[in-house]
């Protein structure tokens, strides 16, 4: 798999902006136990994952723990055993963790950490909002058109709602079928150019009363020839989540990496190709 394709693994992508938006909520709650677990309304989810590129396909598994607006942590995990890698993300710095080495980065820029690691090229906000299929911008930001065009069928039209953000770093646009629904798809493209960075489908949110998050998630990266496919295989569930989830503390012994020392995430994953297929 070539390197731009192979990190991409994560995806997506990709995750994080307002509390909530125009055209979707997200996720289910499980059934409380006694009393309120400590902590922030968030949210939890464990993915099946498959990246494909112009090299071939690797297959992992994505443990999601957001706390909205923009803090998050993602571990990856390859078919057996712990977490190989662990990313905590905030609005202003990120952490990884390389749990088997025992070894950590630091990083002043979220969004430049996330994009070396994962080949996302989004910050910690914009992937809390790709998870939960929201407009990666304040809902008070958002704006949203009807928009139609011809049927096949003589005489007809068809119609939809578009959600779009101001312009920004990125320009961020999406499709409802109707005014308040889940998003069905969204593109974000670079602010300057307007080339695209991803192309995002959403499906099988959860159903019935509470937030609702996709359970499926599929994203493509047009200038790496690569998708990612995210699969719910648990949740996702509406949770408190504690500040010491989100704002790990670096484990005694480990030793500090300069900044940009990571490996991308499929080098992580798959060092020796175990899990890659033709």
């Amino acid at each position: 798999m070539s390197a731009g394709a192979q990190r991409v693994v994560l995806v997506l992508l990709a995750l994080l902006g307002a509390a909530g938006s125009a055209c979707a909520t997200g996720g289910k709650a499980p059934a409380s136990g006694s009393g309120t677990p400590p902590g922030s309304p968030g949210y939890q989810a464990l993915f099946r994952g498959r990246s494909d590129g112009p090299d071939g396909s690797t297959r992992f598994r994505l443990a999601v723990t957001l706390l909205p607006p923009d803090r998050l942590r993602l571990e990856f995990l390859g078919p057996v055993g712990g977490p190989r890698l662990v990313i905590a993300a905030s609005g202003n710095q990120a952490i990884s963790l390389r749990p088997a080495e025992r070894v950590y980065e630091r990083a002043g820029s979220p969004a430049q950490a996330l994009d070396g690691i994962l080949g996302v090229p989004l910050d910690a906000a914009g992937l809390v909002s790709l998870f939960m299929g929201r407009p990666m911008c304040p809902p008070e930001a958002v704006r949203v058109d009807v928009q139609t065009r011809p049927a096949a069928t003589f005489g007809r039209t068809v119609s939809w709602y578009e959600v779009s953000c101001p312009p920004g770093e990125v320009r961020y646009q999406a499709r409802c079928a109707e005014r308040g629904g889940t998003l069905l798809s969204a593109v974000v493209r670079e602010g300057i150019t307007g080339a695209i960075i991803l192309e995002i489908e959403y499906d099988d949110y959860e159903r019935g009363l509470g937030p609702r998050w996709p359970r499926q998630i599929r994203v493509r990266l047009p200038r790496r020839e690569a998708s990612v496919d995210l699969s719910a295989v648990e949740g996702p569930w509406a949770r408190n989540v504690s500040e010491e989830i989100v704002s790990p503390a670096i484990p005694e012994g480990f030793r500090e990496l300069a900044p940009g020392s990571s490996p991308d995430i499929q080098s992580l994953l798959d060092p020796q190709g175990a899990n890659r297929e033709p």
